[in-house]
């Protein structure tokens, strides 16, 4: 398991890795953090993390997605 995927499968640590980059850790941050670190080192467009959040139920817009990337 790379550090990246460890990091996601707690919500914790994902939060504490939002607050530690001086952002705060809101749902929509947490959710989008999961999604983008729970497949491993990969690159992503916004575009492809926002379709990845509606299919996932994460109630974010493309501009949203835009501004935590």
């Amino acid at each position: 398991m790379t550090t990246h995927m460890a990091i996601a499968t707690a919500g914790k640590d994902v939060t504490d890795m939002l607050r530690t980059a001086g952002l705060r850790p809101t749902r929509q941050r947490v959710s989008l953090a999961e999604l983008l670190y729970s497949k491993g080192d990969r690159h992503v467009s916004a575009e492809l993390l926002h379709e990845e959040a509606v299919a996932a139920d994460v109630p974010v817009s493309l501009a949203t997605v835009y501004n935590t990337l």
